[in-house]
C-alpha cells in the first residue's frame, strides 16, 4: 500500500515505527516487595492461562526482582510459544535493557540479527542501549547502528530524530535538517522537532526561517500543556531574542518571560543537560550529565512519551509492566504493518491499546491498520479523531478519505481529500478516490479535471489504475478516453478480462 506505516507511522519503510521506547525510570526504583507481589500475581495468572504476554511480563518482573536465571528460563518459555524469531529476541533484549543489563541486551540484539538481519528495530534499540550505557554520548558505534537501521527503515521516526539531534549538536545543520524533515513528516505535531529546525536555521543566521519554525514549535506546545514540554524553553528563548533583535520588543519580552516561568530550580535541573546543546563548542558532549536523575527520554524529548496508566490496586509494578507491554505490542504491530500483515497488526495494536491506551499515535495507527485489514468503518472512527487533533497529518487524512470511499460516503470523502489536493493528483490511488467522489456527488467538471491530471501522458499507471480510470471515464461520458484506458491495459496484459469485456472483445463475466 502507498500508505504504509513508515510513512504513516511512519514506518516508512521496513522498520520506522511510531515506536517509542518505554521510558519509565520510576520503575527502576520499585520496592522489591511490590515486584515480588507482581511476580506472584503473574505466576498465578499463568497457571490459569499460559499466554505469551503474561509469560513475557513475568520475565520482566523476575528481572526486576533480581532473579536473572528465572527470567532467562521464562523468556525461553516465551520463545517456545512464539517461535525463535528476530522480533521476539528484540522483545527480550528490551526487557534486559530496561534493567540496565547492557551485556545481556546486546547479546539478544545480536541473536535477533543473526536469525534475521532485517529484524525491524534491532539496530535502533541496540543504539539506544549503548546511548543509555554511555551517558547519552553519540559515539561512532551508536551512530553506526542508527545508520544501519535507516538502511532498513529510511523513514524510521526516532532514528531520524536522534541523528538530527546529534548532527545539530555538531553544527552540521544540513545533515540535521535532512533527518529532522523526515521525522517531522510523520510526526508534524511533535514540537521538539520544529524547535530543532528553528535552532538550526538560527545557527545559519537565517532568522526568518528560524522564526517560522520556532513559532510552530511554541504553538504546538501551547496547544497542549506547556509544562509537559519543558525542553521547549529553548524555543521561547531563541524566538524571544530574534524578536528583540528585530525591534519587536514587547512580543520578545513576553516570550522571554514565559521562558523564565518554566525555569524553576527543579526544572532547570531537569533540562540542564539539553538547554545548551545547540551552543556546545568543540567535541560533542553527553546528552545527559552523570548528575542528572531525570528519565533519559524526558531529557531528550522534553517529556515522557508514555502517559501514566490509570491508577489501580496492583501498584507501581503492574503500571510499569502495562506500559512496557503496551509499547512492545505497538512495536510488533508496526513491524507487521510494514510487512503488510494488516490483520496481525490490527490484532496487536488492539493488544497495545488494552495495556496502555495512551501511547502516542496508537489510535492513529490502529485506524490505519483497520483500514488495510478491511475494516473501513473502524478506521473512520479512529482516523476522524486523529485528523481533528492534527489536521496537517496528510497520511492519516489520505487513508480516512479512502475509508470514506470504501463505505460510499462520497461527500465526506471529497471534503476530507480536498485539503491535500496537491498530494491527490500525484497519487493514482488517492486521486482516483477523489475523482470518483466528485463524480458521485455531481461535480462532473471537477472530477474530469482531477482524472485528467492523473491520466496524463507518461504517468506510471498500473493495470488496476487503468481499469479504474476507464470505468470512471465511461461514467463521466468520456467514451473515447475510457476506450484508450482499456486499450492501454490490454497492451500491458493482453488477456485482461475487464478490459476485453469493456471493449466488447469477449463476453463479460
Amino acid at each position: 500500500s502507498t500508505y504504509i506505516f513508515g510513512a504513516i507511522c511512519p514506518k516508512q519503510g521496513k522498520g520506522a515505527a511510531l515506536i517509542l521506547p518505554s521510558c519509565n525510570t520510576e520503575a527502576m526504583n520499585l520496592h522489591l516487595a511490590e515486584i515480588a507481589n507482581a511476580v506472584a500475581s503473574l505466576n498465578e495468572a499463568i497457571k490459569l492461562k499460559s499466554d505469551t504476554e503474561s509469560i513475557y511480563a513475568l520475565g520482566i518482573a523476575q528481572l526486576g526482582a533480581g532473579e536473572k536465571q528465572k527470567a532467562a528460563d521464562t523468556f525461553n518459555q516465551m520463545l517456545a510459544l512464539t517461535g525463535d524469531f528476530g522480533w521476539a529476541r528484540v522483545f527480550i533484549a528490551r526487557a534486559y535493557q530496561e534493567q540496565r543489563m547492557v551485556k545481556e541486551s546486546i547479546e539478544e540484539f545480536q541473536n535477533a540479527l543473526r536469525i534475521d538481519p532485517r529484524t525491524p528495530e534491532a539496530q535502533y534499540y541496540w543504539a539506544l542501549t549503548l546511548l543509555k550505557a554511555n551517558d547519552w554520548k553519540p559515539t561512532p558505534e551508536v551512530q553506526l547502528h542508527l545508520q544501519e537501521e535507516l538502511k532498513l527503515s529510511p523513514l524510521h521516526f526516532l532514528t531520524n530524530y536522534l541523528l538530527g539531534v546529534f548532527a545539530a549538536i555538531q553544527k552540521d545543520y544540513d545533515s540535521s535538517d535532512r533527518y529532522l524533515h523526515v521525522a517531522v513528516e510523520s510526526h508534524p505535531s511533535q514540537p521538539e522537532i520544529w524547535m530543532y529546525l528553528g535552532l538550526n536555521a538560527r545557527g545559519r543566521k537565517d532568522n526568518r526561517t528560524a522564526e517560522r519554525y520556532l513559532r510552530k514549535a511554541i504553538a504546538l506546545n501551547e496547544a497542549g500543556n506547556p509544562k509537559e514540554h519543558l525542553f521547549l524553553r529553548q524555543a521561547y528563548l531563541a524566538l524571544g531574542r530574534i524578536l528583540l533583535s528585530s525591534g519587536r520588543k514587547k512580543e520578545g519580552e513576553v516570550l522571554l518571560k514565559k521562558a523564565l516561568e518554566l525555569d524553576t530550580l527543579k526544572q532547570r535541573q531537569e533540562v540542564a543537560a539539553t538547554m545548551n546543546m545547540m551552543t556546545a563548542e568543540g567535541e560533542t558532549s553527553a546528552i545527559l550529565p552523570e548528575t542528572t536523575e531525570v528519565d533519559d527520554w524526558n531529557a531528550l524529548f522534553g517529556k515522557d512519551h508514555f502517559a501514566r496508566p490509570p491508577q489501580n490496586t496492583a501498584g507501581k509494578a503492574e503500571k510499569y509492566l502495562r506500559t512496557l507491554l503496551g509499547s512492545s505490542f505497538n512495536d510488533l504491530a508496526t513491524a507487521e504493518a510494514l510487512e503488510e500483515k494488516y490483520g496481525l497488526a490490527l490484532k496487536h495494536y488492539r493488544e497495545a491499546m488494552s495495556w496502555d491506551s495512551r501511547i502516542p499515535g496508537l489510535q492513529r495507527n490502529l485506524g490505519l491498520a483497520a483500514f488495510f485489514a478491511g475494516q473501513p468503518g473502524e478506521a473512520i472512527r479512529l482516523l476522524r479523531k486523529a485528523i481533528t487533533e492534527t489536521p496537517d497529518d496528510a497520511h492519516a487524512r489520505a487513508v480516512l478519505g479512502l475509508a470514506y470511499v470504501a463505505t460510499k460516503d462520497f461527500t465526506k470523502a471529497t471534503q476530507t481529500i480536498a485539503p491535500i489536493a496537491d498530494r491527490a493528483v500525484q497519487d493514482p490511488q488517492l486521486g482516483f478516490a477523489w475523482a470518483k467522489s466528485l463524480a458521485e456527488t455531481g461535480n462532473r467538471k471537477a472530477a474530469v479535471r482531477v482524472l485528467r491530471s492523473l491520466d496524463r501522458p507518461g504517468a506510471n499507471l498500473s493495470i488496476e489504475n487503468l481499469i479504474q480510470f476507464g470505468k470512471l471515464w465511461r461514467q463521466l461520458g468520456e467514451t473515447e478516453r475510457a476506450a484508450q484506458s482499456f486499450r492501454r491495459a490490454l497492451f500491458i496484459e493482453p488477456e485482461n478480462a475487464d478490459a476485453k469485456c469493456a471493449l466488447k472483445l469477449s463476453k463479460c463475466p
